[in-house]
């Protein structure tokens, strides 16, 4: 142990004998020390030659090391003010006008559209990402449009937005003027090769695993992700438990062509959504897996939506009825009843069909071609594949109890009292699966409409209490805008897009 090691040894032992007011003192007066020596150093002299300034120095670094080795480091975070975090430079880029493919599981989120009340959003979520790369400023000024507003619990394989956010060029495809010229062309000369940012990389890896941004692609300035879409495509999964698969085909094709949809739909007056005339153009009905040939309860199926435009809460409304008659539970007359506006002008009182199996399964665009960034569907596949994973083994866990539960052995009932003992043969043939002393039976759909499949008896759509009527709620909706001394809204065709 050399001299130095007895030295701290001493000092150590010295400080611990000291009572809290003596430390405090002491820290007090060491601090004290250090601010004088810290302001003989500002007031030396310029001009004081090298040498002299290092003498000069010597016993000061010593007693400073001291007095900062025993000071709290408390007195470090005083005396070393924290940087100020240099904003970033936009004008040294230009913006691009660009459209992006997202993918999302919307079961936890409280749908796509930012909302004032809640920050779990998908869209909420999408620009934090947007704002914390510096992609974008704030949302006014990016120009930003989206092709369908998903409700909350809503999912979707295929959104698309549209938006301005910074480029790596100073040219090209959807390239909008916005930076200093001389800036951008002095960043882009120093760089050689200058290449697009990898925008789909950058957002996924500050998006919440279950949204993810698949592809990207520049676009015209003109174009808008809402406005622009040719059709959008809807898909709403469901298990086949005891439904009429044929009876629901048949009706759902009753809803193709240019209807009135005010009967399968929730009624937005207050917005200006005063028309409900859609288009349709297809609806099919049918079961996930084709080949399978043998019926199964369990089997999944789907509907499949195709249309230019939708109402609010219209698919999950024409749901609904579908599965009502998919139950035998109403007729597929039911369908040309509510589509006739004269016969059946105000819609009958029935629940929704639930938003969990509902998805966005495609939006399609003019001559839009994908740009698929090296490495991410690999990424895509990882990320989506382990959340199967989790869903999957929940599932079979499911079913496996489900199947336990419903092959348990039974006895059967004896009516010869008299009989008294039976041989191991005897006891055998009297055991039966619990599923083979009764119908099967079927619950899945609880799920999917609330309150509506649970009745004892169902009462029928016609017998049923109806809602508001239209110029009743338009007449409600321009009471209260002419009080405030807004233009009213009439019936007359508009320029309503879809919410769902």
């Amino acid at each position: 142990m050399d001299g130095g090691d007895h030295v701290e040894i001493e000092e150590r032992s010295e400080l611990q004998s000291l009572s809290k007011e003596d430390l405090i003192e002491r820290v007090l007066k060491l601090n004290m020390e250090k601010k004088e020596l810290m302001m003989e150093l500002e007031t030396s002299a310029v001009t004081e030659q090298e040498t002299g300034l290092n003498n000069a120095s010597e016993p000061t670094n010593k007693r400073s090391s001291v007095s900062e080795n025993l000071a709290p480091k408390s007195c470090d975070v005083e005396m070393k003010k924290p940087k100020k975090q240099k904003p970033f430079d936009f004008t040294r880029y230009h913006k691009r006008h660009i459209a992006l493919k997202m993918a999302y599981l919307g079961w936890n989120y409280h749908g796509f559209a930012s909302q004032e009340s809640t920050e779990n959003t998908i869209e909420g979520h999408f620009f934090a990402a947007l704002s914390k790369a510096c992609l974008i400023q704030n949302r006014s000024d990016c120009n930003y449009s989206r092709c369908g507003r998903t409700d909350k619990g809503v999912s979707a394989f295929a959104q698309v937005v549209s938006l301005d956010v910074r480029s790596n060029l100073a040219e090209g495809l959807g390239i909008v003027i916005s930076g200093d010229p001389k800036k951008v062309q002095e960043r882009v000369g120093k760089a050689k090769g200058v290449e697009e940012i990898p925008y789909v990389h950058v957002l996924n890896k500050l998006l919440p695993p279950e949204i993810r941004v698949i592809a990207w692609t520049p676009v015209d300035q003109d174009f808008d992700a809402r406005f622009s879409c040719f059709h959008r495509t809807y898909k709403y999964f469901f298990p086949a438990a005891n439904v009429n698969i044929d009876a629901m085909s048949c009706a759902a094709q009753k809803f193709v062509g240019q209807h009135d949809f005010r009967n399968f739909c929730k009624m937005d007056v207050a917005s200006g959504v005063v028309t409900f005339e859609r288009n349709l153009l297809s609806f099919t009905v049918g079961k996930v897996n084709s080949d399978l040939q043998n019926h199964d309860g369990y089997d999944m199926c789907e509907m499949t939506i195709c249309g230019s435009a939708f109402l609010w809460h219209q698919v999950r409304c024409m749901v609904a009825v579908l599965l009502m008659i998919g139950q035998n539970l109403e007729n597929v007359e039911v369908i040309d009843w509510m589509l006739d506006i004269n016969k059946c002008p105000r819609r009958p009182q029935y629940n929704m069909a639930s938003e969990t199996p509902l998805v966005l399964y495609d939006c399609v665009y003019e001559k839009l071609s994908w740009r698929h960034e090296p490495g991410i569907y690999d990424a895509l596949m990882k990320d989506f594949q382990a959340q199967w994973t989790t869903h999957a083994v929940k599932a079979t866990m499911l079913t496996k109890l489900i199947d336990k539960l419903d092959n348990p052995p039974m006895i059967k009932d004896i009516s010869d009292s008299n009989e008294v003992q039976l041989s191991d043969s005897e006891k055998c043939d009297r055991e039966l699966a619990w599923c083979d002393m009764r119908q099967p039976q079927f619950h899945h759909l609880i799920s999917l409409v609330p309150f509506q499949v649970v009745s004892k008896v169902h009462k029928p759509l016609m017998k049923r209490a109806m809602h508001k009527s239209l110029e009743s709620k338009l007449e409600t909706v321009n009471a209260k805008r002419r009080k405030t001394g807004k233009e009213e809204f009439s019936e007359k065709p508009s320029n309503a897009k879809p919410r769902e």
